[in-house]
């Protein structure tokens, strides 16, 4: 038996809504540690985007490559090139490694028998092979795979290729009596579940590869979408083990995890989720200020979106909220005000076969939107005014325009005392 971690998507140098992530993932890479030294696997495989952005900064290189060396004093440790990492920069942790490093970065897609396909040997002769597929960009030429006849076939077609060609060396003189076979990728499997805060133009449908392309193998360690799930539609046991800190508000409520696969030649895999504490929660809380004042005490550390409802614009209603939750982050605080949206009309107060006018039309507009700061039926009053005023070809006179003609009650003073007498 071979005990593989399967653990992905860490996207260290993660910043949300102006809050850097830091602290949560010294907290969960803390927990991974722990989870390694603990359960010994005997292989360990990081499914992609170890980083946030292609050039890291070098507090974010150092926390990499310090937790990957951690890892390493454990079992050997794949790293598999996401679409948020830089291949570059993975060559450049290879060349500085050595090849005699625990650690494997995967910069690229490799030609199966030229480190496309990976060996690890287990205690008890087992031998696991580990195809790898880093993320492959839709307008990148592959050499070691592509047919220039083959550069336009839909992206889908491509990757399938790719995983046929690995799945050939990955079971060519196979012994399931002894070999253990592995897939670990980063793509998008058609079906899987978004969390939301995937890079949207690396998660969409023209993105989406088959599921019955998937070698077929013990185990499929993938990353890529940050919900962790199982490879959707396919036979093929695995796992998207999933981002390990609550990275956007698409991922609030999430319980995050790592994966324990324990693998036996011509045997299924046997998998557990293990729990992470997800560092600081991502929360949406709505209501009073009442209300918010009642949910204070179970908010704590964590980052907040709030959205209070007022009877009217709050100037300094920012400032309230960060009383009334101390502890917490809060990310942004949204207001809605009861006298910035109107009322809707009914069907009684519009006949339903009447085409609506300019004035209804915006009415329903504030009903809709709203206003920001100034209350809804002001400008609605002003709308109409400035409407009258085009029907009737005649310049708009606004109520404001008295305070800049009018004169002040101190000059009108002298004024009444001369009438009087």
């Amino acid at each position: 038996m071979m005990r593989v971690l399967h653990v992905s998507d860490w996207h260290l140098g993660r910043v949300t809504y102006n809050e850097p992530r830091s602290v949560d993932h010294d907290t969960v890479l803390t927990e991974i540690i722990a989870v390694a030294r603990s359960e010994k696997p005997e292989l360990i495989v990081h499914s992609g985007d170890l980083f946030d952005h292609a050039r890291p900064s070098y507090p974010d290189m150092s926390k990499a490559t310090t937790v990957l060396k951690e890892l390493a004093a454990v079992a050997p440790v794949v790293v598999v090139c996401g679409n948020h990492d830089s291949p570059l920069l993975f060559q450049l942790f290879a060349q500085l490694l050595g090849p005699d490093s625990g650690i494997h970065f995967i910069d690229k897609p490799r030609d199966p028998d030229q480190g496309g396909i990976l060996r690890f040997h287990g205690a008890d002769d087992t031998v696991l092979r580990l195809a790898v597929l880093p993320f492959v960009h839709s307008n990148r030429a592959i050499d070691a795979f592509d047919d220039p006849h083959h550069w336009r076939a839909a992206y889908a077609e491509r990757i399938g290729r790719m995983e046929r060609m690995l799945a050939a060396e990955l079971l060519r003189d196979f012994d399931d009596r002894r070999d253990i076979a592995m897939f670990a990728a980063h793509l998008h499997v058609g079906g899987a579940n978004f969390a939301g805060s995937e890079r949207p133009v690396h998660a969409s449908d023209y993105y989406a590869t088959n599921a019955e392309d998937l070698p077929a193998v013990n185990y499929a360690a993938f990353g890529h979408i940050h919900q962790p799930q199982k490879l959707p539609g396919t036979q093929v046991p695995g796992r998207y083990a999933g981002s390990p800190i609550q990275l956007d508000f698409g991922e609030a409520g999430e319980r995050k995890s790592v994966v324990l696969a324990d693998l036996r030649p011509g045997q299924k895999a046997n998998i557990d989720i293990v729990g992470l504490s997800g560092g600081r929660q991502l929360r949406r809380l709505e209501g009073t200020l009442d209300d918010l004042r009642v949910l204070a005490p179970s908010v704590g550390r964590d980052l907040c979106q709030v959205t209070v409802h007022t009877q009217t614009h709050h100037p300094a209603l920012s400032e309230l909220v960060d009383d009334l939750l101390p502890d917490a982050v809060v990310l942004q605080v949204n207001e809605v005000c009861a006298d910035q949206k109107l009322e809707v009309l009914t069907q009684d107060a519009v006949a339903a076969d009447v085409e609506p006018n300019l004035r209804q039309l915006f009415r329903d507009y504030l009903a809709d939107q709203g206003t920001t700061t100034v209350a809804a039926d002001r400008v609605m009053a002003t709308f109409a005014r400035v409407l009258t005023a085009v029907e009737e070809q005649q310049p708009a006179v606004m109520p404001e325009e008295s305070l800049l003609t009018d004169p002040l009650e101190s000059d009108r003073a002298p004024v009444a005392a001369e009438v009087s007498r």
